[in-house]
């Protein structure tokens, strides 16, 4: 019986399901110890990767406020969105309420540069949740393996702490 032969698309490891939720942690530290592994496969293998931190608030007009369900759908539909808009092979976090965590594998610090840079503008629309149209103010920073830190947590004080608000309008 003949081998079946792969096809490159056999290769590329299968993009989780839009209605899944992303994996959730509780706080940086929790991240930092979510990558451990991470870090400890690119010290032993000379490997690089960065982490892209994003914080996201729901904008709303003076003296508006959104319930509690409406930025819950909102933070559902950003997770969607940023996990559809990097590579497979990266990994998306949601770390806290307002918080997201990316790890981009086998990219240094000007790779992740051009990954905040397209993030920033593909993320920033409006988000259709069941009260209307929502906006959601971003600030985004990011830090590369082993400049900017040499462990998770450090990596991950280091992305929050170069993290830019949104540009104006």
């Amino acid at each position: 019986m003949p081998t079946p032969r792969l096809r490159s698309d056999d290769l590329t490891p299968p993009r989780p399901s839009p209605c899944l939720p992303v994996p959730r942690v509780e706080s940086a530290a929790a991240f930092g110890l979510q990558v451990s592994n991470q870090v400890t496969q690119c010290r032993r293998y000379g490997e690089r990767f960065s982490v892209l931190w994003m914080e996201a608030e729901a904008l709303a007009a003076e003296g508006q406020v959104w319930p509690p369900e409406a930025r819950e759908q909102l933070m559902q539909a950003l997770s969607a969105r940023l996990r559809n808009r990097v590579r497979a092979t990266d990994q998306v976090m949601q770390v806290g309420e307002h918080g997201f965590a990316v790890l981009l594998l086998a990219a240094g610090a000007a790779e992740a540069a051009i990954v905040e840079q397209r993030l920033r503008q593909l993320l920033t629309g409006p988000y259709g949740v069941d009260c209307g149209l929502m906006h959601a103010e971003l600030r985004l920073g990011h830090a590369a393996y082993p400049d900017d830190g040499r462990n998770g947590a450090e990596l991950a004080h280091n992305a929050r702490q170069q993290m830019r608000p949104p540009r104006p309008a």
